[in-house]
């Protein structure tokens, strides 16, 4: 049996494997900056901070950029600025 998915479906599907793709390099401190990340995943830069707003509702976790690891972090504190 095959799915039938629609446009929508498989937007949605692509917004979950980015969002989860993006999960995963935060995990690891290896995002990169902004622009770098928007490579990665294939979206604007844009999209990232969307993102980025929807995961810290989600998971109800502050998400900073690092400077000095170069990566966006998931951090337990509020950050003291947001990028």
């Amino acid at each position: 049996m095959f799915l039938n998915l629609t446009g929508s479906d498989m937007a949605g599907l692509k917004y979950y494997e980015r969002t989860k793709l993006l999960i995963e390099l935060i995990e690891k401190k290896k995002t990169g900056s902004p622009g770098e990340l928007s490579k990665k995943i294939g979206v604007s830069k844009r999209m990232i901070f969307l993102i980025l707003d929807d995961l810290r509702l989600a998971l109800e976790r502050d998400i900073c950029y690092c400077k000095s690891s170069k990566s966006y972090i998931f951090t337990e504190l509020e950050c003291k600025s947001r990028d």
